[in-house]
């Protein structure tokens, strides 16, 4: 979420949580507002985290990426730049299936907040009425639960084009590991050949 719509969104909180207080016929109504507030701040910092480590992931595979292309151009018969390149290889997925989780946790927490949404719904349904304030504020806690679907599909979307590309990655090791099999059997055939001359 853009810090301005949080600030904006902390403010509302606050205007709401002012109006709530010493009022008792509204105070589990303000109990839960402060947790939804709660479990919202928690939800943007856990955002935030993940958007910062999945670009740290598609940084480490694009230059992974390029040290595989760099790694196929080299000699077949290189086989230390190979063993260096499945080491890499494995960090990669390492990186891969700590986004994952991550994502299924930032997944966990939209599911509260809107569990938290719901909650409060229902307390307004049963008679604690809303203020002009207290609606928009509650307006945009529903827009915050959207947009940070939104953001969570980007990153499933954006985690399943990584493991296409590390399994198409893995593809290319086995086709150079192959080459350089087929390679060293010819080798060895002319080797023979060679001694049968001799």
């Amino acid at each position: 979420m853009e810090a301005t719509s949080l600030d904006a969104l902390e403010k509302d909180f606050q205007e709401v949580l002012t109006e709530l207080v010493g009022d008792k016929s509204l105070e589990r109504f303000r109990l839960e507002y402060e947790k939804l507030h709660r479990a919202l701040k928690k939800s943007n910092m856990q955002e935030k985290k993940l958007i910062k480590k999945c670009r740290e992931l598609n940084g480490e595979i694009v230059n992974n990426a390029a040290k595989v292309q760099t790694a196929l151009k080299l000699s077949q018969e290189d086989q230390t730049t190979i063993a260096s390149l499945k080491k890499e290889m494995e960090k990669a997925w390492k990186m891969v299936d700590a986004s994952h989780e991550k994502e299924i946790r930032a997944k966990e927490t939209i599911n509260q907040l809107k569990d938290e949404i719901t909650n409060l719904s229902r307390l307004v349904e049963q008679g604690a009425g809303l203020s002009v304030g207290q609606e928009n504020a509650m307006k945009e806690l529903v827009k915050v639960k959207e947009e940070l679907s939104r953001n969570n599909d980007e990153h499933e979307t954006n985690s399943r084009k990584d493991h296409a590309r590390m399994q198409e990655l893995h593809a290319k090791i086995a086709e150079m590991e192959e080459g350089k099999r087929v390679q060293a059997i010819e080798v060895q055939a002319l080797k023979d050949k060679l001694q049968l001359k001799a």
